[in-house]
């Protein structure tokens, strides 16, 4: 008898950085290069840690209201809408669970009274170039008081998309028994990268979470079902 067939070789991995345009709902986004922060940028939800329930956590927010950001966080895209200068920061979130405007001047502390009692938030923005923004806010929660930093920074990487075309067409661009290839294409994207760190200073737990956000281009067609859409504006 003939001996056995040899195992077949064991498979490769091969690791290859593509471009995020599957993971956001929406389909407005592109590979776009950008000098600065400004514009709408869209969460990337395969990268990084999208879901902010650590830090709604160490806040200490209820099991039920962090399922439902949760739930909404998936079902819907979050977006943010930035406009910064030398002067001054502006941004609008929308998600499905939020919506608010934070509008603030560079390199002066904002203190803004919180309902009900004598709660304040305090926040301070403060930027070193355009693709880079640094928020300080601290804020009460249900057993305390919350330190948040929220950093932002603007960063170029390569990435590679698919190209897919058919060879071997047929005239007149038939169907002649080609063959389609994919080609790997090298491109720069502008990504921005959020680093959100929250300390409860009641608790002294801490919490870091890093998202990561793709060029969006087109109408932010997000409304938040709290509250009637739950717009804040904060200053």
């Amino acid at each position: 008898s003939s001996p056995p067939p040899p195992p077949p070789p064991p498979a490769t991995a091969t690791s290859t950085t593509t471009a995020a345009t599957t993971a956001p709902i929406n389909t407005n986004t592109k590979t776009i290069l950008r000098t600065s922060l400004n514009g709408k940028w869209i969460l990337n939800r395969d990268r990084g840690q999208p879901s902010i329930r650590g830090f709604l956590e160490t806040m200490g927010v209820s099991d039920l209201a962090i399922e439902a950001n949760e739930k909404g966080e998936k079902e819907h895209d979050t977006i943010h809408e930035i406009t910064l200068t030398d002067t001054e920061y502006k941004i609008k979130k929308l998600s499905r669970v939020n919506d608010m405007t934070l509008e603030v001047r560079l390199g002066e502390e904002h203190v803004k009274a919180l309902l009900p009692g004598e709660r304040v938030k305090r926040t301070l923005a403060t930027s070193d170039h355009l693709g880079h923004v640094k928020v300080e806010s601290s804020l009460p929660t249900i057993n305390g008081v919350a330190k948040v930093t929220d950093v932002k920074t603007l960063i170029q990487e390569m990435t590679t998309i698919t190209n897919s075309n058919n060879e071997g067409e047929g005239e007149g661009g038939g169907e002649g028994g080609g063959q389609q290839q994919q080609q790997q294409i090298p491109q720069q994207q502008s990504i921005y990268v959020q680093q959100l760190t929250i300390m409860n200073e009641s608790t002294r737990k801490d919490h870091l979470t890093t998202r990561y956000f793709i060029p969006f281009e087109g109408e932010a067609n997000v409304t938040s079902k709290i509250a009637g859409g739950n717009n804040k504006k904060n200053y």
